[in-house]
């Protein structure tokens, strides 16, 4: 499966895919599928309670379950292939959260995540963070260039 991604994600910076593409790559992502379904171990059932699946089938149903995500990247203009901006957009809100033992009021924390959010996308639009909160700070227009 890590093989078929990797090389999705080539073929999709190549071009754009159309959707003859899409049901080809569908297919081939349901058969690795199918493959791992019938090498991966039933779940095992215990004293109680529900059957106790392995980690690789969890990794399958997971797969099964969010694969219009998994595709999303290649079909939907604006997905990026990870997750690694978003994680990286939340990790100083979590970081806070831990060395302040939490935020002491909820409108505080909104205020927080508000400057974090605005500082953010100053910085992936490659803008000057302090001059432009300076401006929002004297009630100026921040213009965001486009490309």
């Amino acid at each position: 499966m890590k093989e078929f991604i990797l090389d999705f994600y080539q073929n999709s910076q190549k071009a754009t895919l159309v959707v003859a593409d899409k049901q080809t790559w569908e297919r081939e992502f349901n058969h690795i599928c199918q493959l791992a379904d019938q090498e991966e171990p039933p779940p095992k059932q215990g004293k109680r309670g529900k059957p106790k699946n392995s980690k690789g089938r969890n990794l399958l149903n997971r797969l099964l379950d969010h694969q219009e995500g998994w595709l999303a990247f290649a079909f939907v203009e604006g997905v990026p292939f990870s997750n690694n901006q978003a994680e990286r957009d939340i990790r100083c809100l979590k970081t806070k959260q831990k060395v302040a033992t939490n935020f002491q009021t909820f409108k505080g924390a909104q205020h927080y995540a508000r400057v974090q959010s605005f500082t953010s996308t100053l910085r992936k639009h490659s803008m000057n963070v302090f001059q432009n909160l300076i401006n929002a700070f004297d009630r100026k227009p921040i213009v965001f260039q486009a490309g």
